[in-house]
């Protein structure tokens, strides 16, 4: 589970990074690609930042849950494979003159 500002959603055309904190106390950095909303729930489709700008890297997609009592929403993993692969073919179908998706 991690924690995100949810007053920084990224506008359009804009690239912003950020800075998510794991169950363990990990920092990783993402590129917030899209957010989906899918069956009554929201996503966020997230895009790891790498060094090697040559490395293969896989986007993320994390259920998005509004804190009420907190500045901040909490994005969680799914466990659900088939919920995933769902969501992320919205994401494919809605970018898909974005970014030249392989399998």
């Amino acid at each position: 589970m991690s924690k995100n500002n949810k007053n920084n959603k990224p506008v359009e055309e804009e690239i912003e990074i950020f800075e998510f904190v794991d169950d363990e106390g990990n920092i990783e950095k993402f590129e917030i690609l899209d957010f989906i909303e899918f069956e009554g729930k929201d996503y966020a489709v997230l895009l790891p930042v790498t060094e090697n700008e040559d490395e293969d890297v896989q986007v993320h997609i994390l259920e998005v849950v509004e804190e009420l009592d907190s500045e901040y929403d909490t994005y969680i993993g799914i466990e659900d494979q088939e919920t995933v692969d769902k969501v992320y073919a919205v994401f494919m179908e809605k970018h898909k003159e974005d970014f030249n998706f392989i399998d």
